[in-house]
């Protein structure tokens, strides 16, 4: 139930066919040769790339469910619990059992007590041959049978002669457990326990995929704000080598100072070593980004990623409450706690019963044969026990009781406590994952509903500087102005210009964090995972 409850049944790129794929190539996507209408205009001097490849955001997603190493890695994990549900189910296979032996005795002669005195015994070589043959299993509630037959050949020598004996039994013993070892609960334990870690593995392989998406998502915006950040950066180099021209241009008529020079010279610099930390921040997340979404990042090393997707600036329209409730619906860590609470149940279940006493009910049922005769006839005699055994000439039959008290019992008291605790503290588990789903969603929605009051606060603060900008140029030219003060607000606005693309580019990272936060974020990326 609760599996099916978390599978998402919106695809739009039909995840399951990614994660089966069985050898992704190293380059996944071909290269393209013309960008998008839609594409990032990229900033001039990335010559260190050798090409290009444009992606969108749902091309990143899926590059990364179809490469990324970490999914390939958790993906393996409800597969190897898959094999352990194999492997407990084993319990009741049923176990054919074969065997042939052969002994040889020589017993010396002696001396036997008889009611008329004592004879003398003489020496005796025998040789014994036997043969067994049968299956063995278990049900479910816990019954043991043995169904077999046993034949065996005695052929002695002595002082009398030869004499050559056939004996067989065909039948079946069963035993079951009144008292501990009873019940379906107890004997299908490991099969019940390894059903619940495959769900738990499950869940935390959807748990992987979100957080990889999310990171994908995240990073992608990361890139987009880098090329942003280079351009404001180049811009405000341009912005400083036009002053510096102008100001040059002043200082040989005579309207500025030497210092004037040095000013705008060192300003220069400064706005040229900001824009090659920049160009080092853009590099750094390419690189991050292409081990995100390639298996081999040897080939994407020239490669430059370019996003084609812009961020969103228009705000979305929250209501906390439909988030918490998506969360506590969605969360793979909230159904995990729910999966681990369950599983610690069945143990204390299995636990409770190791306290009872051994109380086993034994019975047998069968058919018994013996044949002695000429050596000469050896295989008739083995043919009259088959036709007696066939007949139910000779049946036998035998039921008991075996009851086993543990003096102490240490192990099993002590086992059930301990999962006793161990379901009280999955339950508080449970709590807290709960706890954290609310307060995580609220504090995402909040951070949400901040950053898309930010953009506009920004928007509006560079906008005003441009034109403060403008201003203080046209006092400069009139000769109420300095040159420390147009430096100054030429690098407000640049501040400006930055904080405005970081607000835009926060804002689409606590999109994504809400998404990851209430659990809709596969749904809305358009990933559907279904369970194996």
């Amino acid at each position: 139930m609760l599996i099916r409850n978390c599978a998402i049944t919106l695809a739009a790129f039909g995840t399951a066919a990614w994660l089966g794929a069985a050898g992704p190539s190293t380059v996944p996507v071909p290269l393209s040769v013309s960008p998008p209408a839609s594409a990032v205009a990229l900033p001039s001097g990335l010559d260190n790339y050798n090409s290009k490849q444009y992606l969108t955001i749902r091309d990143c997603i899926r590059l990364g469910l179809q490469q990324n190493l970490d999914i390939g890695i958790q993906r393996l994990n409800p597969v190897i619990a898959a094999a352990d549900i194999l492997a407990a189910e084993g319990i009741f296979d049923v176990n054919w059992r074969t065997s042939m032996n052969e002994a040889r005795a020589k017993r010396p002669g002696g001396v036997s007590s008889v009611s008329s005195g004592f004879v003398a015994s003489p020496a005796v070589t025998a040789r014994t041959d036997v043969f067994e043959t049968g299956f063995t299993g278990k049900s479910p509630i816990g019954t043991t049978y043995d169904v077999g037959m046993n034949i065996q050949r005695l052929d002695s020598q002595g002082s009398s002669g030869r004499t050559l004996q056939w004996s067989a039994f065909t039948g079946i013993e069963l035993t079951q457990p009144l008292a501990k070892g009873f019940g379906w609960e107890v004997n299908t334990f490991d099969i019940r326990v390894a059903r619940k870690s495959k769900d738990i593995s499950y869940m935390q392989f959807v748990q992987q995929v979100m957080q990889t998406v999310a990171t994908i998502e995240s990073s992608y915006y990361d890139i987009i704000y880098d090329y942003e950040n280079v351009r404001v950066k180049q811009q405000s180099v341009g912005l400083a080598l036009r002053f510096l021209d102008e100001s040059k241009k002043r200082f040989e008529v005579g309207t500025m100072s030497r210092l004037d020079i040095v000013q705008a010279e060192a300003e220069v610099a400064q706005r040229e070593g900001d824009l090659i930390d920049a160009m080092r921040t853009l590099d750094l997340h390419q690189a991050a980004f292409k081990q995100l979404i390639s298996r081999d990042v040897v080939p994407l090393r020239d490669a430059l990623v370019v996003p084609v997707d812009r961020p969103s600036v228009v705000p979305r329209v929250l209501n906390p409450l439909d988030n918490i409730r998506a969360g506590l619906e969605n969360r793979p860590e909230y159904m995990q706690r729910r999966l681990e609470l369950e599983r610690s149940h069945i143990y204390v279940k299995y636990y409770r019963n190791s306290l009872l006493p051994g109380v086993d009910l034994t019975g047998s049922y069968g058919f018994n044969a013996l044949s002695a005769g000429n050596p000469q006839n050896d295989w008739t005699r083995l043919d009259n026990n088959m036709n007696s055994i066939y007949g139910a000439q000779f049946p036998a039959w035998a039921a008991g009781v075996v009851v086993t008290v543990p003096l102490g019992n240490d192990t099993a008291r002590g086992n059930y406590r301990h999962w006793k605790i161990a379901v009280e503290q999955a339950l508080l588990s449970l709590k807290k994952t709960e706890q954290d789903i609310i307060v995580g969603v609220d504090s995402a929605a909040i951070q949400v509903q901040a950053k898309s009051k930010l953009i506009v606060s920004r928007q509006a603060a560079t906008r005003l500087q441009e034109e403060t900008l403008r201003a203080e140029e046209e006092k400069l030219k009139a000769g109420t102005s300095t040159t420390f003060v147009v430096l100054r607000i030429q690098r407000d606005l640049t501040d400006a210009r930055v904080n405005e693309l970081r607000a835009i580019a926060a804002y689409n990272p606590a999109l994504v964090a809400l998404e990851l936060k209430d659990g809709t974020i596969l749904k809305r990326a358009g990933v559907a995972i279904e369970a194996e």
